[in-house]
């Protein structure tokens, strides 16, 4: 005996697990490229993946999309098509908290003319196994160049103060860093007595955050190295994790473009800034929120709503 059963497309899709957009949306049909372009194409992303695990397909198209036959879109289509969309890892815990704070938010509503003015600290864990390391890192928030850096096996003041120093040492300007704000969370470590005394002797200024997001260069470096490049790598050991730290930094630094820079490197950008002394550039604007006390509930109105 034979039955009739009758299918409207949308149940049919539902009970085969697709949508009704997925339905009726034509396959696009695959771009018909010479083989030697493909080839050239992979080599490309392939070496540009080596260089940095995370590169988007826009940002790798913005390296070498001049030598394509192809357009901008096209091109992260076919990028895409060859399996080159981006994988990001698990990313790791975050661990600014709120509590007292020993230096006030100097960055509420500051305006940034230049490199040398604002540095943004901050510490990220390196998880391997069983292996518990740390990263620390210092940004300079105009240029957005990674001035600082080192990983440690312990969270010690001393391994922040030797970080703050390479960052003084590279700035070359030693004697005209007065002013400069070093920006962090409340970490111990930068309100311990060595690293206040290096501030003192170069005339930084500090200043803390209670949130994360008020210190979003610094969160942003953390997430750029760490997930961006160490987390794909993996490094096992503490060598070989300054080993792949410096490299990722070196990349981030000299190769990785920034939209608030006109599309160069940070590296690039400081550079110009150091040659051309008339530009003008451009001005960074900080605008944290000042954490506010939450507001005393009203005990009138939540009577009112539980009668």
């Amino acid at each position: 005996m034979s039955h009739t059963y009758a299918f409207t497309v949308g149940s049919a899709c539902e009970i085969l697990g697709f949508t009704r957009q997925a339905y009726y949306k034509k396959r696009k049909p695959r771009l018909e490229l010479d083989d030697q372009v493909v080839e050239f194409v992979t080599k490309k992303l392939v070496a540009s993946r080596e260089r940095c695990p995370t590169v988007g397909c826009r940002s790798m198209y913005g390296d070498f999309g001049d030598q394509l036959p192809l357009g901008r879109d096209k091109s992260i289509e076919l990028f895409m098509d060859l399996g080159f969309r981006v994988k990001y890892p698990k990313r790791y815990g975050r661990a600014t908290q709120s509590g007292t704070r020993a230096f006030p938010n100097l960055l509420a509503h500051k305006d940034v003319k230049g490199i040398n003015q604002v540095w943004q600290a901050d510490m990220a864990h390196y998880l391997y196994g069983d292996s518990k390391l740390y990263t620390i890192y210092i940004t300079d928030v105009y240029s957005q160049e990674i001035v600082g850096y080192g990983a440690y096996d312990s969270n010690i003041a001393e391994n922040y103060a030797e970080v703050l120093e390479q960052a003084i040492g590279k700035s070359k300007r030693g004697k005209r860093l007065k002013g400069l704000i070093h920006h962090s969370d409340g970490g111990k470590q930068y309100e311990s007595e060595l690293y206040r005394s290096i501030c003192r002797k170069h005339e930084i200024e500090q200043s803390m955050c209670m949130y994360s997001y008020e210190n979003p260069y610094a969160e942003k470096t953390n997430d750029l190295v760490n997930n961006g490049y160490l987390n794909s790598w993996k490094p096992r050991t503490l060598k070989e994790l300054k080993g792949c730290q410096s490299k990722a930094v070196k990349d981030h630094n000299t190769n990785r473009r920034k939209q608030a820079l006109g599309n160069i490197p940070p590296v690039q950008f400081r550079k110009m800034l150091q040659k051309e002394k008339s530009i003008t550039g451009y001005t960074l604007e900080l605008k944290p929120r000042i954490p506010e006390q939450p507001k005393k509930k009203n005990p009138l109105k939540t009577e009112i709503l539980t009668r």
